[in-house]
């Protein structure tokens, strides 16, 4: 006996390709559709479409060089307590590239968040406003590193 084929309408399809090439992984796109009462399907038919459609010229976004890194921290009041939020974006776009909480600034956070970078993004210098802890932490990971004036940041 047969069963009816259940198609999945294209729209569906479109928008997990759409969730997947934001960058989404495969089980996140099948937790958003489940979530958002579309579809259910499992993560090795979003695999299949995904091979299918990229045959079609769908391609992923291009990653840009990065030159360098742009660290920053600030202090952020969370309702009564206070926590530093570092970021990091790389200049040419203004992309973020990395960001952290913590209850600590010091060294051996900066290493940590700084580490973290490299090893997604790879050895490139380092551009800080001065933080007395920056230093320290990109000689540790053999990192070049410069101060920017206050002025060029805007």
């Amino acid at each position: 006996m047969f069963s009816k084929r259940n198609r999945t309408p294209s729209e569906y399809i479109g928008y997990s390709l759409y969730l997947y090439f934001l960058g989404l992984s495969l089980r996140n796109v099948v937790k958003a559709l489940s979530y958002l009462h579309l579809v259910k399907r499992s993560h090795v038919a979003i695999w299949k479409w995904i091979q299918k459609f990229r045959s079609k010229n769908i391609s992923l976004p291009k990653r840009n060089k990065i030159s360098e890194y742009i660290v920053d921290e600030t202090l952020v009041k969370v309702g009564s307590e206070y926590i530093w939020l570092w970021i990091a974006i790389e200049p040419e776009n203004k992309r973020i590239l990395a960001q952290n909480i913590t209850q600590d600034r010091n060294m051996l956070v900066a290493e940590r968040f700084l580490s973290g970078i490299v090893k997604i993004h790879g050895n490139h210098p380092v551009s800080t406003d001065g933080g007395t802890w920056y230093p320290m932490a990109c000689k540790f990971l053999k990192l070049k590193h410069h101060i920017h004036s206050f002025l060029a940041k805007k």
